[in-house]
């Protein structure tokens, strides 16, 4: 009996030793040459491929391996043509059951089944997937391909997720797996999409400029095209519609008119121009739009905008009447999609009836408080502006009535100052007059000044002064003073205010400088020796005492060569 059970231990572990043999050399890779050559066209011509893939007549009797390598490129030219990979996921689980966690095939299947999840809305379940597909990857530190796949995919659905930290890192992480100018102009444009959901301005710009600058380089005029749509997309979110109309204009100059997006590239043209008010061109490409695009449902509702700026009402309601009506088809398509989604996504189902439920409920009152808020908004930003430009007409028209006053005044001054030279010439008869006239003078002088500060005072060169007059600091360096930008500014705004005053100056003291000037002129309006510092970028008062002593000397020494 003893005898007997070491034998059968002995043969129970010879015989698990050969099938763990058999195991370790079993062929997971694919040798069908059909299938090979198939995916050799995936990078050049994902179209060829897909087209071949899909004629291929009984995949079903293929061997577990070549079903295996088939699904993988099903799936990778299904995504490269941008179709949905819902047909692709029996197959794909397959793949995934059948490779082993040291096989590449299967962090490729779980790639795109990933991406699968995704297009589900399911984008948790999406990074899970994906982060499996990583940890297969660790077994293959040479691949690059599939890295940067993954790495960008997921990195939107972590910024979907509002994980913008995660994301960008993730995505930052893509662009060291790029391989051509191409890889990084997506990568670049992910990381934009990630800042320009957080908000970020400048990021999200930056970073958009990068992507264009890459795929400028990567000769793929196609390529290109979509990329210079969507800057003008990502343009106008933030309201730059000028460089989006830029970007728009060169997208259409590059793309081809047979093109199937020929016409939503007008309409988003045709759309930036009705945003900036150039209702003309806006209606040219609105209406090429509609000629061209297969899906007319913003068409007609921006057209609807338009007309209603036009006060062509009947057109406008028209247009919204189109509007509403492709908007309960798209309804209806989109509950067609919901079941599709039901047929190859059964755990799903109740998550989509819900879905369809509500929609059904609220589509109506969706379509109408957004017609309604648009509106409002429109009446809004309108009235708006109005207030605005009603605030600059009154103010260009209080400065001209200033300058109409002050015109008037030398003018008058003018006059008196010849009447009196008159009154001068006769004797002395008319000292009396003579007396009043100059008061009169000195009075309108007086107004005229008061006049020419309250101008000086309205601009935002004094408000500055003001600003660092106010200064409360302990140390005199910590003192901010005008840069020489804003002095410039300061000595043209009282030269050009105060021009005939200057002028006087000028021919009483031709050896007074322009800065000697403005000293004066700072004096006179009343600023403090600190202030007047300040203007001129200094922190204290001992170069403009300095200064003020050797104008007094220049004036006295004018005055002495006159006498």
């Amino acid at each position: 009996m003893h005898l007997y059970s070491k034998s059968f231990l002995f043969i129970l572990c010879c015989l698990l030793l050969f099938a763990g043999m058999l195991f370790s050399c079993s062929n997971r890779t694919s040798s069908n040459a059909q299938l090979q050559r198939i995916d050799s066209l995936l990078e050049k011509n994902p179209e060829k491929a897909l087209s071949l893939l899909k004629k291929i007549p009984a995949p079903q009797k293929f061997t577990k391996a070549d079903k295996a390598y088939y699904a993988i490129l099903l799936a990778a030219a299904t995504d490269k043509n941008e179709l949905s990979l819902l047909p692709c996921d029996s197959l794909l689980n397959a793949a995934i059951d059948y490779y082993g966690d040291n096989d590449l095939g299967k962090a490729i299947a779980l790639l795109y089944k990933g991406r699968l999840q995704a297009e589900m809305n399911d984008e948790k379940a999406a990074i899970a997937t994906s982060l499996k597909a990583i940890d297969v990857l660790q077994n293959f530190p040479e691949d690059t391909k599939y890295r940067r796949l993954l790495y960008s995919s997921l990195g939107l659905w972590y910024g979907n997720s509002r994980l913008y930290y995660k994301a960008l890192e993730v995505l930052k992480q893509s662009l060291a797996f790029t391989l051509s100018a191409k890889d990084s102009s997506i990568a670049y444009s992910n990381i934009s999409y990630v800042y320009t959901m957080k908000g970020k301005k400048d990021s999200a710009l930056f970073y958009l400029e990068q992507s264009l600058k890459y795929a400028k380089h990567s000769n793929d005029v196609k390529f290109l095209t979509n990329c210079l749509y969507n800057a003008s997309l990502q343009y106008d979110h933030f309201e730059e519609t000028d460089s989006a109309i830029n970007y728009a204009k060169s997208a259409i100059s590059k793309i081809d008119p047979t093109n199937n997006d020929y016409g939503n590239f007008c309409y988003n043209l045709g759309d930036l121009y009705l945003n900036s008010g150039k209702l003309d061109s806006a209606q040219y490409y609105l209406n090429k739009s509609l000629r061209l695009s297969g899906l007319k449902y913003m068409n007609y509702w921006s057209l609807s905008f338009l007309e209603a700026e036009r006060s062509h009402f009947p057109k406008a309601y028209k247009y919204l009447s189109k509007f509403v009506e492709i908007g309960d088809s798209l309804n209806n398509r989109k509950q067609m999609t919901e079941i599709q989604h039901l047929v190859y996504k059964h755990q799903t189902e109740m998550k989509v009836k819900e879905e369809q439920n509500r929609y059904k409920r609220v589509i109506g009152y969706c379509i109408f408080l957004f017609i309604t808020i648009g509106f409002i908004i429109i009446l809004y930003y309108q009235n708006k502006v109005n207030r605005k430009k009603r605030k600059e007409a009154l103010y260009r028209q209080s400065i001209e009535h200033s300058y109409e006053k002050i015109n008037a005044m030398q003018q008058r001054i003018d006059e008196n100052e010849k009447f009196i030279n008159v009154l001068q010439f006769e004797q002395n008869k008319n000292a009396k007059e003579i007396n009043e006239r100059e008061t009169l003078i000195e009075q309108l002088k007086e107004e005229k000044f008061k006049l020419q500060t309250w101008l000086f005072e309205q601009t935002p060169i004094y408000k500055r002064i003001t600003e660092l007059s106010h200064q409360n600091v302990s140390q005199k360096r910590e003192r901010k003073v005008l840069t020489s930008e804003e002095s410039e500014k300061l000595k043209k705004t009282i030269f050009e205010i105060h021009n005939q005053s200057i002028y006087l100056l000028k021919t009483s003291y031709p050896r007074l400088t322009d800065d000697d000037i403005l000293l004066i002129c700072l004096q006179k309006i009343g600023f403090d020796s600190q202030t007047i510092s300040l203007c001129f970028g200094y922190s204290d008062t001992t170069a403009i005492n300095q200064r003020k002593s050797r104008m007094k000397g220049k004036m006295s020494q004018q005055e002495n060569l006159k006498s």
